[in-house]
């Protein structure tokens, strides 16, 4: 592998940055947001990634990849493409089925090693137009993706002037700058290969094709696989088939339960009410907060039951938060609540 990223001090990568890719999400943000990766996670072209044994979401994204060639901070967007030495390919590899658990962050499921295959030329920065590179992905030799940076949300020097407000790039960080529509899983044995190239450039400079094969891995990852839905890490549905909440009626008395032992719950001391302290400390703790006039104190009232959901899930298709035939409406409790008190 060339020098300048054999091991990069820094790998930032953007969550969304096509608009093919935003097309699919049915989102489309309004600024980028970004994600670190390790430096294990480099990786040349040619190797092999390991799916870990027991998971199944392995997914491909080709992608370009920005390697700083000199320090950058605080740079203005004009400024910002000449503090980019080299262009080259990338494969930014994620294990979906740990991404819920990481809630954006993407540690495990995208800081695997050998997750970030780079390579395997490097294109010199000041040879090419940054509006006009073209990226292609093909698994097993058919072409999955196929896109161009006029199709950025985000263009390419946007997100070097934007990264170097925040902290300094030094020569040889790598900016992962996301991918275009067409992202998949990949099951061991396939062969993904990505190139980045500039054909309407003089020469058509490319990356060449980043090669990377998937391996079976025979070793599991510690954190288990997530039930929850992998497409939001706000969206609280279960993995179809995914065992769901035990009911009540089938815990036993005997079950080992977190939490003080009936001695202790007896010898708890009491709150102002003179009530057990543990039925103080469930819903009654904003009561007893506005009693005791301590600040402005207001109870979330979206209840626990009825959870966001992302609209892929087939559980949206459920009708929304509802109002039971004959309650009394939320405003008109707290109304009638707040004439209580005053009277």
């Amino acid at each position: 592998m060339t020098d300048p990223i054999a091991r990069p001090g820094k790998i930032i990568a953007i969550h969304l940055s096509y608009a093919s890719r935003a097309d699919q999400r049915g989102r489309r943000p309004a600024a980028p947001s970004y994600f670190f990766k390790p430096a294990s996670s480099v990786a040349a072209s040619g190797g092999t990634v390991e799916r870990p044994a027991g998971t199944e979401l392995l997914a491909f994204e080709g992608e370009i990849a920005l390697v700083i060639g000199t320090p950058t901070r605080r740079v203005a967007l004009d400024e910002a493409w000449a503090h980019v030495g080299w262009v080259t390919a990338s494969n930014d590899l994620g294990l979906y089925d740990l991404r819920a658990n990481d809630k954006g962050s993407n540690v495990r499921s995208k800081g695997g090693d050998g997750y970030t295959p780079l390579g395997p030329e490097l294109i010199d920065a000041r040879t090419v137009d940054p509006t006009a590179l073209r990226v292609r992905t093909w698994v097993n030799g058919a072409l999955r993706q196929d896109d161009t940076t006029d199709g950025l949300i985000f263009p390419l020097a946007q997100l070097v002037a934007d990264l170097s407000q925040h902290f300094t790039l030094e020569p040889g960080d790598v900016i992962l700058t996301g991918t275009p529509a067409g992202s998949s899983v990949i099951v061991p044995g396939d062969v993904v290969e990505v190139e980045v190239d500039a054909p309407d450039a003089d020469g058509a400079p490319t990356s060449g094709r980043l090669v990377t094969t998937v391996d079976a891995g025979r070793r599991s990852r510690s954190t288990a696989r997530s039930d929850r839905c992998p497409r939001s890490t706000t969206c609280s549905a279960p993995r179809p088939g995914a065992p769901g909440p035990r009911p009540a009626a089938r815990r036993r008395a005997g079950d080992a339960r977190p939490g003080l032992s009936p001695e202790l719950r007896a010898a708890a001391p009491r709150s102002a009410d003179r009530r057990p302290l543990r039925a103080a400390a469930q819903a009654r703790t904003p009561l007893l907060l506005h009693r005791r006039r301590v600040g402005e104190h207001r109870r979330d009232r979206r209840s626990s039951a009825q959870p966001r959901r992302c609209g892929s899930c087939p559980s949206a298709k459920t009708s929304s938060p509802r109002t039971a035939a004959g309650t009394t409406p939320r405003s008109a409790r707290s109304t009638r609540s707040t004439t209580a008190r005053s009277s």
